[in-house]
């Protein structure tokens, strides 16, 4: 038995399948141009990431040689002409004063300062408050607008308006005065007004504190005012 055919129209119809079998995509392939440009962008952006890490591996320990030296990098907030110092918030300071007795600064905020010419370093405080415990317990409580502590020296310059309490009931009220944490003295050169449980006074020229409030002087032409209740108690 054979098989007769034209073997020439076999490859043809051959070759028809074979094309046909072909993905469309392969008879008509387009390059998106937008594909183009990512592949371009590619090419230079990969280079440039692995140059970054391999300067990053090579300066890596000299980094942290510096950082180990003591240099640091922070942020504050603080006056403009500080911004560039250390800022702390809610700072808290501790000490005792010549007789053991216990103190502390606080404040809303503090701001380190490098030494100027009138005042050596120190630190700006906003709305500070200072605490001194007495010996018998008791105590006196300052406060300001704003304030500069010396922590070496525990002195304490207070500005604005300023505010003296005492456990035994008087206060003092004035504009500016430098507080010794250490001795438990205070003192002032401008007009001050203070009252207790004996009347008001009032001063031109300022005060003096000494230990802790056992003395206080009432410098310049001073007035004061007893109240009735203090006469009838002392006779």
């Amino acid at each position: 038995m054979s098989v007769e055919g034209n073997p020439k129209v076999d490859s043809r119809r051959a070759q028809g399948l074979s094309r046909d079998r072909l993905p469309s995509g392969r008879r008509d392939v387009r390059i998106n141009p937008f594909r183009r440009v990512i592949v371009t962008m590619l090419k230079f952006v990969l280079p440039l990431i692995a140059l970054t890490l391999m300067a990053l591996v090579v300066l890596w320990p000299q980094i942290e040689q510096v950082q180990d030296s003591g240099f640091r990098l922070g942020f504050s907030s603080s006056p403009e002409d500080l911004m560039e110092n250390v800022a702390m918030t809610n700072p808290r300071f501790f000490g005792v004063d010549g007789n053991r007795q216990p103190f502390t600064v606080t404040a809303r905020e503090a701001v380190e300062t490098p030494e100027t010419a009138a005042r050596t370093d120190h630190v700006y405080l906003e709305a500070p408050q200072a605490d001194i415990t007495l010996e018998d317990g008791s105590w006196i409580a300052l406060t300001a607008n704003e304030g500069f502590y010396t922590e070496t020296d525990g002195m304490l310059d207070l500005v604005g308006t300023v505010n003296m309490y005492h456990d035994n009931g008087f206060e003092i009220h004035t504009e500016e005065a430098e507080v010794a944490m250490n001795s438990g003295s205070a003192s002032g050169d401008v007009p001050v007004d203070g009252q207790g449980p004996f009347g008001t006074i009032k001063s031109d020229s300022g005060f003096e504190l000494e230990d802790k409030g056992a003395v206080i002087r009432f410098l310049g032409k001073s007035h004061l005012v007893i109240f009735d209740s203090a006469l009838k108690g002392k006779s």
